[in-house]
């Protein structure tokens, strides 16, 4: 009853609370009801834009949405748990992790050598680190660096940044691009809002050489960056496995800006199963990891 209160006052409307739930909206209907007549008073009126509480119903959702999400969240970590011991392995990957990497992980033939069901979830690293802390995730797969006293961080592959341009740029009949040839040429910040540390490497870098980037827009991910390079908004700076032929890449030179991606799980979950994939992982990504 209590999930259902909070429901649909953020929804506002039964069938979208519904659809939170996995109700239908005269099954949340009826659970409004019932809590309603357990403290005997009305919790919602409608109006022309959908439900809104009533002072009692604030009241109530005020004191109760906290215990809700602790138990609902509560209710994931044990389902986690109990999935971890019958070798159903929950695995986060970043949506942008290279190519080759997301095909390891994906395939039949990992999972069958593992002896495991592997369930994976994608989104971005910083979210799957969160999930993984929580316990709700065994482990995720995303971009360094992750900064987390309950994690264990493996570093599993390293890529050159290469600098993105449409074709016919002037840049593009360099064999490489020095930092000097980016100053004042506008530039397409990939994933400065969603991992912010990936972006200040990058501001790094140039200051050394004592060059400000001109950012002229920002991109949720790299392959916006790249919708946007493809329409001459500006240059962007992604990893190589990121760069598509429909744009020229050039290396950026000296390459020693690179994007890592790495296995984090937290420093307490050692069960074999677990244990055993991360063993793998690391086996199998060693070619694309230099740094060992």
């Amino acid at each position: 009853m209590l999930a259902a209160v909070i429901a649909l006052a953020q929804k506002k409307n039964l069938e979208p609370a519904g659809k939170e739930l996995g109700l239908s909206p005269s099954a949340v209907y009826k659970r409004i009801k019932a809590a309603s007549q357990i403290f005997g008073s009305r919790l919602f009126v409608g109006t022309n834009e959908g439900f809104e509480m009533t002072e009692v119903g604030r009241v109530l959702y005020a004191h109760a949405t906290l215990p809700v999400e602790q138990m609902l969240l509560a209710e994931e970590i044990t389902r986690a748990a109990v999935q971890l011991h019958t070798r159903h392995l929950l695995i986060g990957h970043s949506t942008y992790l290279p190519s080759r990497l997301l095909a390891l992980i994906h395939s039949s033939a990992f999972a069958s050598a593992l002896g495991v069901r592997l369930e994976h979830k994608a989104g971005l690293t910083l979210a799957l680190a969160h999930e993984v802390v929580k316990g709700t995730l065994h482990a995720g797969l995303g971009y360094l660096p992750i900064a987390h006293p309950d994690l264990h961080v493996y570093q599993i592959a390293e890529e050159p940044i290469v600098v993105c341009m449409p074709k016919g740029h002037p840049l593009a009949v360099r064999p490489n691009i020095q930092p000097k040839d980016l100053e004042k040429q506008p530039i397409i910040a990939a994933s400065r809002d969603t991992f912010p540390v990936l972006h200040h490497q990058i501001d790094e870098f140039f200051e050394d050489f004592g060059i400000t980037l001109n950012v002229v827009a920002d991109a949720y991910g790299p392959h916006e960056a790249i919708a946007m390079v493809e329409q001459k908004v500006g240059l962007c700076l992604v990893a190589t496995c990121n760069a598509p032929s429909s744009v020229i890449s050039k290396p950026l030179h000296p390459q020693t800006l690179k994007r890592r991606c790495g296995l984090f799980m937290r420093d307490d979950n050692r069960h074999p199963a677990l244990d055993n994939f991360i063993k793998l992982i690391l086996e199998k990504t060693a070619p694309l990891n230099p740094a060992g």
